[in-house]
């Protein structure tokens, strides 16, 4: 009687053991510390008329270790989707973070060149003329008259037809950057964005949410390890 008892004891001590290591795992599974695989800001919002519209992976190219210095023009990666009846237009876009943003171009992400060396002027190089001698050819030709400058090109309309997206990055030969960051911008950090379409719909960060900058392509090099320093006497000391 004694051993059964015993036997039983045993049996229902390792059945609790059993429990206790299943839920240990179910608390602890490899889904309870996984995170988004996309870093951007995200956010989808009703259309008056059904359907939504939709701003996905939105993030600040990434710059740098040291990010964006204040004044900085940052561009902006957006991808924007219409899951609406009707084509719909980016009417307005804006940053209470940047003075202003503008629709840019891959031209704008290259550096402008530094002005050449002025050259002397060729009248300072001609020999000085014996006083008293005319100067040859003393009547001055007319100038030609000088051409009015082209009217600037109106900005392209940015229209997504229904169920189509728009792709805004540097890549995609146009985008949206900021100019005139009003404060330094560092990686983990990010800035407000509000984007205004035809049919009133509003994509804009929410309180505590950003814009963020992107994470690097490629990793990043690691800094040399460097040995710690030996203490005085104990050079060639064995273990």
């Amino acid at each position: 009687m004694t051993r059964s008892i015993t036997k039983l004891l045993a049996g229902g001590a390792a059945a609790a053991a059993l429990a206790l290591t299943g839920c240990s795992a179910g608390m602890n599974s490899q889904t309870a510390d996984q995170v988004a695989a996309v870093p951007g800001f995200s956010l989808t919002v009703p259309g008056p008329n059904g359907g939504n519209v939709a701003l996905r992976d939105a993030t600040l190219a990434y710059a740098g270790p040291k990010g964006y210095a204040q004044g900085a023009t940052a561009p902006l990666q957006v991808r924007i989707f219409n899951d609406t009846e009707q084509p719909i237009t980016l009417d307005k876009f804006e940053s209470n973070d940047a003075a202003s943003v503008k629709l840019a171009s891959a031209a704008d992400l290259k550096p402008s060149p530094s002005p050449a060396a002025e050259s002397p002027s060729p009248a300072a190089s001609k020999s000085p003329q014996a006083a008293g001698s005319p100067s040859p050819g003393a009547a001055t030709s007319p100038e030609p008259a000088t051409s009015p400058s082209p009217a600037a090109a109106p900005p392209a309309k940015l229209t997504i037809p229904p169920a189509g997206y728009l792709e805004l990055t540097p890549g995609s030969g146009q985008f949206l950057a900021l100019t005139g960051l009003k404060k330094p911008v560092v990686n983990g950090e990010g800035v407000h964005l509000k984007l205004t379409f035809s049919n009133g719909v509003v994509l804009e960060t929410l309180p505590g949410t950003v814009v963020p900058i992107a994470p690097p392509l490629s990793p990043q090099p690691r800094l040399p390890v460097t040995a710690p320093p030996t203490r005085p006497g104990t050079e060639g000391e064995g273990h």
